[in-house]
């Protein structure tokens, strides 16, 4: 009888414990769900971490901005958790914005890239994005102009290539990948606070093992995501005499590699349609004349990234199975510095321009 009244008591113990569920689950109403992040400052100024807040109430919603400052980003960010008023949950942010003088600086940013990566509270899918305008700035306009529905600042780097074919965007994982390697360089979106839009291109600060080497600009941009096989549907362009849409595009390499010499010959094929010429630009003009425009944004990129040492077209990937695996830490030396590219664009019209 005692035995009984004791696996009772132990049963319905065990109810309780398994009915009372997970006693560190906070619910979503008790959650602050940051969506943007801001890093700036490092060294002996202490690091700056700004984020982007919706405010659930019950009558509306609304965001906030709030700011932060530590000696190292964990310091920071245990601020944030103990200053709230509701627990902090960094699982849900979209977008990572740094300052361009922090980006500048190889060792704060390895160390950043390190610690996002080890940070298993922010995703590895979190985009990142450089600025030179004040950081603040830029969190508060996208605060101003999108509020709680800052998630949507997702979708400006993804619009997709037959939209916006200059803009792609490049996250933690990606940038994380580019450290490890010897033979690709990444690209980072660079964008400054929007006066009527939330957010304004200005092209892309390429990363080389971590360290910021040069800007280019959308148009080059727009080159180097070609060349990542990416199609550029949509790319509006122009010349003196015409303007021109491209309806598609593809790419075709081949590599060789001899007496130590990588070469390249790129095809790059361009359908493109005729919005407006002037009076009497025949077809066959606009056609030679872009070809050459296109072959020339080309090889002056190409020349200035051979020159800085920047292997912006990430020819050194193609190159991975003709070189011995443990020359490639020499590919940026001994390589990439003889590298031939034979370079031909192939335009196609599609048809008669909308206007003449």
């Amino acid at each position: 009888m005692r035995k009984s009244r004791q696996s009772k008591l132990l049963i319905v113990m065990l109810s309780i414990t398994f009915l009372s569920g997970c006693w560190d689950i906070k619910d979503i109403d008790k959650r602050s769900l940051p969506l943007v992040m801001g890093i700036s400052g490092g060294g002996s100024q202490g690091f700056q971490i700004s984020l982007q807040i919706p405010i659930s109430q019950k009558s509306s919603q609304e965001s906030r901005v709030v700011s932060g400052k530590g000696a190292n980003l964990t310091s920071v960010l245990e601020q944030f958790r103990m200053n709230s008023e509701n627990a902090i949950d960094y699982s849900q942010i979209r977008l990572i914005i740094i300052h361009s003088e922090f980006a500048n600086n190889r060792d704060q940013m390895v160390k950043l890239i390190k610690f996002l990566m080890d940070f298993k509270e922010i995703p590895s899918n979190v985009l990142l994005a450089i600025t030179n305008d004040s950081v603040e700035k830029v969190l508060s306009n996208i605060n101003n102009k999108l509020g709680v529905n800052a998630t949507a600042i997702y979708g400006y780097f993804n619009k997709g290539d037959a939209w916006a074919p200059e803009i792609f965007s490049t996250a933690i994982w990606e940038v994380y990948q580019s450290l490890l390697s010897y033979t690709k360089d990444i690209p980072i979106p660079l964008v400054r606070s929007g006066e009527d839009t939330v957010l304004s291109f200005e092209g892309y600060t390429i990363l080389t093992k971590g360290k910021a080497s040069e800007v280019i600009g959308p148009n080059e941009g727009h080159l180097i995501n070609l060349f990542h096989n990416n199609a550029a549907k949509r790319k509006l362009d122009s010349l003196d005499f015409s303007s021109m849409i491209i309806t598609n595009s593809s790419l075709q390499n081949k590599v060789s590699l001899k007496n130590n010499i990588p070469r390249v010959s790129s095809d790059l094929i361009l359908d493109i349609e005729v919005l407006e010429k002037d009076e009497g630009v025949t077809n066959n003009r606009i056609k030679d004349e872009y070809e050459r425009l296109i072959e020339e944004r080309f090889y002056q990129l190409l020349e200035k990234s051979q020159a800085k040492n920047i292997d912006i077209f990430g020819f050194g990937q193609q190159f991975r199975s003709l070189i011995p695996y443990h020359e490639l830490r020499n590919w940026k030396n001994d390589y990439y510095p003889k590298l031939k590219v034979d370079f031909r664009v192939h335009v196609n019209l599609n048809k008669e321009p909308l206007i003449k």
